[in-house]
């Protein structure tokens, strides 16, 4: 990709000098997309994972829209293309900032909005630091925090403000292991480190204290030549994450540097809040039943003895009362 291949909107509705926003792929790497307004990111596609064809936009069953990555030694870019019988679609970048797919009515002799970006959760960064925007609920999309994290602010978070984003539930150690988060799109900030197995990926982060996060993919499948590898690793803040599902193309499975994880995957912190407080309720319960059994067998034991004496006792003198009654 070039600086100068960028699709730029229009400067105002009836203006069409360039305007300040424009669509491009990343001027750093060639793995990502973004919507920007001037140089402020606005909306960005996540890192490519090696996908060749994707389908742009679906009525019914049948796709209208392609998009195919071509990839050489050269370059690589983006070619768009409609199925057949489709009618006349477009892409434009209006000078509002929306990017939208829009399709030829010929009934209304006039272009019809298919599909508009961004959607609020879409916007960069809206989730916060550590948060990340669920495009796979069912209702509509909302902000989550990633796991072993929490709102930074519960007030602000439960009342729709995510911009403090999520913390940590427990500071990590160089030793802590990493929790896979599959289906998600990988954060923005990170570096990309060439020439990488998925081994060698995941000891590049894990020897590394500060490194918080990794994602691999082999992007052999898009018929590159040279490495085909994909590390990519990260050393700060996670910011503008996405869950977009397992199903989707530009799906990662995100590993994360988590406090306590064994090697089932959960962290051992958590067991032991859970399990410490069931055994001690149970040895509590235990510990009472076992001095009510000790007491209660002593209660016995007495009364026992104090049978034993009053059959001792009491038997003769009933005894001499019954021999004084028949005057014997």
């Amino acid at each position: 990709t070039r600086a100068s291949d960028r699709l730029v909107s229009w400067r105002g509705p009836d203006d069409p000098s360039p305007g300040s926003f424009s669509y491009s792929g990343d001027t750093d790497t060639f793995l990502q997309v973004f919507l920007r307004n001037g140089t402020r990111p606005l909306m960005r596609d996540g890192p490519w994972t090696g996908y060749v064809v994707d389908n742009q936009y679906q009525t019914n069953t049948s796709a209208i829209v392609y998009m195919a990555i071509i990839n050489t030694d050269e370059k690589i870019y983006m070619t768009f293309s409609v199925s057949d019988g489709a009618p006349h679609t477009r892409f434009v970048l209006t000078y509002a900032g929306k990017y939208q797919l829009q399709r030829w009515s010929t009934g209304s002799s006039a272009w019809v909005v298919l599909q508009e970006w961004p959607t609020e959760c879409d916007l960069y960064g809206f989730c916060g630091q550590y948060g990340y925007c669920d495009n796979t609920a069912e209702a509509l999309p909302t902000c989550k925090c990633l796991a072993g994290f929490e709102p930074t602010s519960t007030a602000e978070w439960n009342s729709g403000r995510f911009a403090q984003g999520c913390r940590r539930k427990e500071a990590v150690q160089c030793s802590d292991r990493f929790l896979a988060v599959p289906g998600m799109q990988s954060p923005d900030k990170f570096v990309l480190v060439a020439n990488k197995t998925f081994e060698a990926c995941a000891a590049e982060c894990g020897g590394n204290c500060s490194c918080v996060a990794y994602a691999y993919a082999n992007l052999g499948s898009s018929r590159s030549k040279g490495d085909t590898t994909r590390c990519l690793v990260w050393s700060g803040e996670l910011i503008d994450t996405g869950k977009v599902g397992q199903g989707s193309t530009d799906s990662d499975t995100l590993y994360l540097r988590l406090a306590g994880l064994d090697t089932g995957g959960s962290t051992t912190s958590n067991v032991f809040k859970i399990v410490l407080p069931v055994l001690a309720s149970i040895l509590t319960v235990l510990c009472i039943s076992f001095t009510w059994l000790k007491i209660k067998g002593k209660r016995r034991n007495r009364e026992k003895h104090r049978e034993l004496i009053l059959d001792v006792t009491i038997t003769p003198a009933n005894e001499m009362v019954k021999q004084w009654l028949h005057g014997s």
